[in-house]
Formats: C-alpha cells, structure tokens, sequence
C-alpha cells in the first residue's frame, strides 16, 4: 500500500481542522512524542495528516524513513504499515474516516 506525502507552505491547527471537515472526516489534534521506535503496525481507518509544529520521522515496512516538520502533510490508506521513530515530538491534526468511537482496540495494530 502506498501513502502520499508532500511538504507544503505551514498551516495552522484550525487550518487543518478546516480541511479535515472539507473532507467530510473525523478531525483530531494531538501531540506526539516518540521516545523509542515504535513497532511496525498498521491502523484500521485512512488517515489525512498535517504536522502543525515540531519534528520527526515515521518509517515504512521497507525501512525507508521520512522526516516531518510543520507543514508535512500524509495521506495514509487504512491497513498501511508504518512506525514513528525515537526522537519525534510533534504536534498533529488527523482526519480519519472512522469516527474515534468506531475505532477498535489496539488502536496500532501488529502486522498480520
């Protein structure tokens, strides 16, 4: 499965929500803060993504590694598998297309 990622000029977080909602999508604003390399996993929704602030990397099942600051922006199919790296400290919003009450546990689920 492929994701999208482009960089493109900063947004703010209600920017972000903006878009989220344009997409008819469930929105959310986080941080995050990675302080060892998660496990490879995969979620069961599609994810949007905008890095708001901060820095970081996330990698895919191949090993490669992609570097986030603000104005990054994902587009990640449901089922993708990914980890974020040590070092990460980031703030987010998300747009799913799963409401976060439809969402079933473990929210970072483990390779099949």
């Amino acid at each position: 499965m492929k994701y999208e990622f482009t960089v493109e000029d900063p947004i703010t977080e209600e920017e972000a929500l903006a878009r989220v909602a344009e997409l008819g999508w469930h929105g959310l604003a986080f941080d995050v803060s990675i302080d060892t390399d998660e496990e490879l996993h995969w979620h069961e929704f599609a994810v949007e993504a905008w890095v708001i602030s901060g820095s970081g990397s996330f990698a895919d099942q191949h090993g490669n590694v992609t570097e986030v600051s603000a104005g990054c922006h994902l587009k990640q199919p449901a089922g993708h598998l990914h980890r974020d790296l040590a070092g990460t400290k980031t703030r987010v919003v998300i747009g799913t297309d799963l409401p976060v009450s439809e969402w079933t546990q473990p929210i970072n689920k483990p390779p099949e």
